[in-house]
């Protein structure tokens, strides 16, 4: 039997889970795109790409960001730094996968998988070791609006720093994720994500 939270059952009958509430966005809205708003005041809007990756934009400074494309909504391609809307390429890192890109899993809540990826960034061609742990589905709030949930957690198995790890939102109904926790042996940092629209 699926057992389900029972804050989301209730959301359910109420007829307010998901982001069918009127006025949140939907998985329709994600051609145009979706933008979140973080408690420290950042913003990152995410989009889905003609090809079926997802763009994500996360903006910290005035005419500074940095995008991401994303395979699945999960699985991290590319990685650039933005000066005033235009890429500097001397920061950007790829990263490519055994399987193709539609091919790479979705979450199973209590699932895991690990893989070996390529990377290349500054120059060198690397490798890197990721395990992923999906967690089981909850519920996710950013102000009125109410999302399923799947917190994945990301390790790398072969870096010396033990501790260090990501934690990812995905949300199913967008097929997007978003970037919740990173940890080190230095310490943690926490992404609070309060509200979500479409973008304009």
């Amino acid at each position: 039997m699926i057992r389900f939270p029972l804050t989301a059952l209730l959301l359910a009958a109420t007829g307010i889970a998901g982001g069918a509430q009127a006025g949140c966005p939907t998985g329709a809205d994600m051609t145009s795109g979706v933008t979140f708003r973080l408690s420290t005041g950042e913003t990152e809007s995410f989009r889905r790409l003609d090809n079926g990756l997802i763009q994500g934009l996360f903006a910290y400074e005035p005419d500074q960001a940095s995008r991401t494309l994303l395979a699945r909504g999960i699985y991290l391609l590319e990685v650039v730094t933005l000066e005033n809307g235009k890429p500097d390429f001397t920061t950007r890192t790829t990263y490519s996968f055994p399987q193709p890109p539609s091919e790479l899993p979705l979450p199973a809540s209590g699932g895991e998988w690990s893989v070996t990826a390529a990377t290349y960034g500054e120059g060198h061609i690397a490798t890197e070791r990721q395990h992923y742990a999906f967690g089981e589905m909850t519920w996710q709030s950013y102000g009125a609006c109410n999302y399923d949930m799947i917190p994945i957690t990301i390790r790398y198995p072969e870096l010396d720093d033990e501790q260090r790890h990501d934690v990812l939102h995905f949300l199913p109904e967008l097929g997007l994720s978003y970037l919740a926790e990173f940890h080190d042996k230095d310490g943690s940092d926490i992404y609070d994500y309060i509200s979500i629209e479409t973008s304009q």
